[in-house]
């Protein structure tokens, strides 16, 4: 059996020799060790759990778009005030990927089983490979706005949700809102009462934060002419 350490080890070091040239660090601290790329207008990154029971847990990719980011922070949302975010390990998401299948024998919420280096060497090739094919492919569409909001326009068009692509619970909607605005989308008053219609149909504690951003939105210039 593989200790807890030699995974870490083996992992960190393979994913360094690609990812360090890249300009990637890590961050081996708490439970979550996080590889991250910090760029100047987004902040690309993953992390991992290294499980007691001997799965490893992957996050697949996320990036946090610091435009739309800084507006999410400033409104806050209920019971949360953001004071966990220092911007070095933690941020807050933009958009995640949720398309990219896992490896078969990966389990949602548990991870992947590494009992054996057979086991080790095989999820690592994954992830690396992941990373050179549809992770790189995820970054390059998702850190342009304009993108963000077409997939965000085909998921309602599907009947589907934003949470599909954008981050948060409630928040993806704030951010839906806050993206529509910067890319000028003509639709971007269709959205707004979208949102209108999840958030008073049944007022909740989100509301006074959904005043806030909107009031917050009639001052956001658009970046994009979509």
């Amino acid at each position: 059996m593989l200790t807890k350490k030699e995974k870490k080890e083996y992992v960190f070091n393979k994913l360094n020799e690609i990812l360090k040239p890249q300009g990637y660090y890590l961050v081996k601290t708490g439970l979550d060790p996080s590889f991250i790329l910090k760029g100047k207008d987004k902040i690309v990154y993953f992390f991992f759990n290294f499980k007691d029971m001997g799965q490893i847990a992957f996050s697949k990719l996320m990036i946090s778009i610091k435009i739309v980011e800084e507006i999410i922070f400033e409104i806050k949302e209920p019971d949360q005030d953001y004071s966990h975010i220092d911007n070095k390990k933690y941020f807050l998401t933009t958009v995640f990927d949720g398309e990219t299948k896992m490896p078969d024998g990966y389990y949602r919420g548990i991870g992947y089983d590494v009992n054996t280096q057979e086991d080790l060497v095989f999820f690592t090739e994954w992830i690396l490979n992941y990373l050179k094919t549809d992770g790189q492919k995820f970054i390059e569409t998702y850190s342009y706005l304009p993108n963000i909001l077409k997939k965000m326009d085909e998921l309602l068009a599907e009947g589907k949700y934003w949470s599909e692509i954008l981050s948060g619970c409630e928040d993806n909607l704030f951010r839906g809102l806050i993206i529509s605005k910067l890319c000028n989308d003509k639709n971007y008053n269709k959205k707004i009462e979208y949102v209108d219609s999840i958030f008073y149909e049944s007022p909740d504690d989100w509301i006074p934060y959904y005043e806030k951003l909107k009031e917050r939105l009639k001052s956001v210039e658009p970046i994009y002419n979509v």
